[in-house]
């Protein structure tokens, strides 16, 4: 099965990714690009997303991580900017650190919009337009920070 390697975020290209692991993406939509795209280089992608996926598929993707003893790594490209307030950013990191094994690699990043800080309402829905850097105490209430780039927070969960 193919996939359009333009609906591929580009957070996901630019992990260097351990073959024989499970990542949760949370947040993932509903095209199957990026699960495409990590099934060549090995990983198992499992999409958590209530806004696109069944209540179903999303049941079978909590039982499957919990069954394995959560994932070896989650991302969240491009869900924080989504989300309007800093109350629902904080519940997605808490659920990404409990679903996650300890010593997993967190990855986010966002999309920035126009930087403005002013959140709206877009044709494509809720826009933080938040430069990625002003996530990183968001990110650090929950995880430990270990990198961050201009395009990625990289952060871990500790024990």
């Amino acid at each position: 099965m193919e996939y359009d390697s333009d609906q591929v975020p580009s957070l996901f290209k630019s992990i260097k990714w351990r073959a024989m692991t499970v990542n949760l993406d949370m947040g993932g939509g509903a095209r199957e690009d990026a699960t495409l795209y990590l099934s060549e280089k090995g990983v198992k992608n499992l999409v958590f997303d209530p806004n696109t996926r069944s209540d179903e598929h999303n049941d079978d993707v909590i039982t499957w991580v919990m069954r394995i003893g959560g994932s070896h790594s989650v991302t969240l490209a491009n869900v924080l900017n989504l989300i309007p307030t800093w109350k629902d950013r904080d519940a997605i990191l808490y659920y990404s650190k409990f679903l996650a094994r300890s010593n997993a690699p967190i990855y986010i990043g966002v999309c920035e919009g126009d930087k403005s800080g002013r959140g709206r309402l877009t044709n494509a829905g809720w826009q933080a337009n938040l430069k990625l850097s002003e996530y990183k105490n968001a990110v650090a209430n929950r995880f430990r920070i270990t990198a961050v780039t201009d395009s990625m927070i990289t952060a871990v969960k500790d024990v």
